[in-house]
């Protein structure tokens, strides 16, 4: 998995790509941590490139949104996948995730 941090007028972005899972999980908590958000700043996790995910990787986006909550900031999910999107619909995190189809 690689993450890409990237500063835009509007968000930092977050690009996640490849396989999000138990083995690289904490790198996505990490990155999110180290972005240094001050109050009300966007961070955009753009999952486009992202091919799979199992539980920890889950988790590890609820954590994400956790902190960005902590600090108050905010959160917002793009370029999810029809898979994806499948799986926080039925785990009810679609109603605790914003979700668009860009930053």
């Amino acid at each position: 998995m690689t993450i890409t941090a990237s500063p835009t007028p509007a968000a930092l972005v977050l690009e996640v790509a490849g396989d999000l899972d138990h083995t690289n999980a904490q790198r996505l908590r990490r990155a999110a941590r180290e972005a240094a958000l001050p109050a009300g700043r966007l961070l955009a996790v753009d999952l486009g490139k992202l091919s799979f995910c199992d539980s920890s990787g889950i988790t590890a986006l609820i954590a994400v949104r956790n902190h960005v909550v902590s600090v108050d900031a905010r959160l917002v999910l793009v370029a999810v996948s029809v898979n994806m999107r499948r799986l926080l619909n039925m785990t009810g995190l679609d109603q605790v995730f914003d979700i668009r189809d860009a930053a």
